[in-house]
C-alpha cells in the first residue's frame, strides 16, 4: 500500500500552485525590468499611420544604404549613411552613374567629388539628418541595405511615404516588431 506523506500546513496541489505563482511573478518582474532599459534602433515607419514597417538594433559606426532608381535617368542612386556617436543619421556618401537631370554635378563645402569604377561619388558629405522622409514605390525599387541584408521596401510596405529615424525601443516592443517583420517576410 502506497502512503502519501504530507507536511504540516501543505498539500501537493499547494506546492504546484506556489511554484507556478513564483514563475509568473518572476516573468512579470523580468519583463518589467526589460522595459526600463531601452535599446537604440533604426526604425522605418509609415508617415501616415505611424505603423512600424522595419526596426533594427544599431550602435555607433553602423552603416546602411538606401538605393532607388532615378525616375528620369533610370539608373541607380545610392545614399550611404552611418550612425554617429550620438545615434544620429549622417549621410556620408552619394553614388550614381549619370550626371543628368536632377542629379548633383558638383561637391560643396568639405565634400569631395570622385569618379571611379564607372560611377560618380560625392564623399565626405557629413550631413546630419534628424529623419529621412522617403516616398516608396514599385518603379523606384527603393531598397534598404543594413546588417548584411537587403530589403525591397515597396514589397514590404507598399507604395507610401516612409519615415526613417533613430530612436529607442524597449526590448519587448523590439521583439514584437521583429516578429511582425518576419511574418511579413522582411
Amino acid at each position: 500500500m502506497k502512503q502519501t506523506v504530507l507536511r504540516v500546513g501543505a498539500s501537493p496541489k499547494g506546492d504546484t500552485f506556489l511554484k507556478k505563482a513564483v514563475l509568473v511573478a518572476g516573468a512579470i518582474f523580468l519583463l518589467s525590468l526589460a522595459t526600463l532599459y531601452p535599446i537604440p534602433v533604426l526604425e522605418v515607419r509609415s508617415a501616415k499611420s505611424g505603423e512600424t514597417v522595419l526596426v533594427r538594433f544599431v550602435r555607433p559606426g553602423d552603416t546602411f544604404t538606401l538605393t532607388f532608381i532615378h525616375s528620369v535617368e533610370k539608373s541607380p542612386v545610392r545614399d550611404h549613411f552611418k550612425i554617429d556617436d550620438r545615434y544620429r543619421i549622417v549621410l556620408y556618401q552619394t553614388a550614381f552613374r549619370s550626371l543628368n537631370t536632377g542629379l548633383p554635378t558638383e561637391a560643396s563645402g568639405g565634400e569631395r567629388w570622385v569618379r571611379a569604377d564607372g560611377e560618380f561619388r560625392i564623399e565626405n558629405r557629413n550631413r546630419v539628418l534628424p529623419e529621412i522622409r522617403l516616398p516608396v514605390d514599385g518603379p523606384s525599387a527603393n531598397t534598404l541595405e543594413i546588417g548584411g541584408r537587403s530589403v525591397l521596401l515597396p514589397a514590404l510596405s507598399g507604395d507610401r511615404l516612409l519615415v526613417i529615424r533613430t530612436g529607442s525601443a524597449n526590448p519587448v516592443r523590439y521583439g514584437y516588431d521583429r516578429v511582425k517583420e518576419r511574418l511579413r517576410g522582411a
